[in-house]
Formats: C-alpha cells, structure tokens, sequence
C-alpha cells in the first residue's frame, strides 16, 4: 500500500511540474511575441520618418 501511495505522489508530482513548465512556456512565448511585436513597430516608425525625411529634403531640392 505505501508503494502505491509513493507512486501516486510521485505521479501528481510529474503532472504538476508539467503544467508549471507549459504555464511558464506559454508565459515565455507572450512576452516574446510582445517585444517583437513592439521591435516591429519601432522599426517602421523608424522607416516611415526616414522616409519623410528624405521626401523632404527631395522637395526641398527641387525648390531650389
């Protein structure tokens, strides 16, 4: 009986540690998807005011 006790303890034991592992997983995988998405945003802010700048100074070229 103690070994079906220490095989059942052993058994909850697994099954909790594989639901800790897929929460911090899916925790992870939220994060990451955050800051690519927040680098993605930042980059064509970065592409759209270069874009506006080098307009800009093309108008202003042609004003000349």
């Amino acid at each position: 009986m103690e070994n079906y006790k220490n095989k059942e303890m052993q058994n909850r034991a697994t099954k909790a540690a594989k639901a800790i592992k897929d929460g911090a997983d899916t925790a992870f995988d939220t994060v990451q998807n955050a800051v690519e998405a927040v680098e993605s945003a930042a980059m064509n802010t970065v592409d759209k005011t270069t874009d506006y700048i080098n307009k800009r100074l093309d108008n202003d070229n042609q004003n000349k």
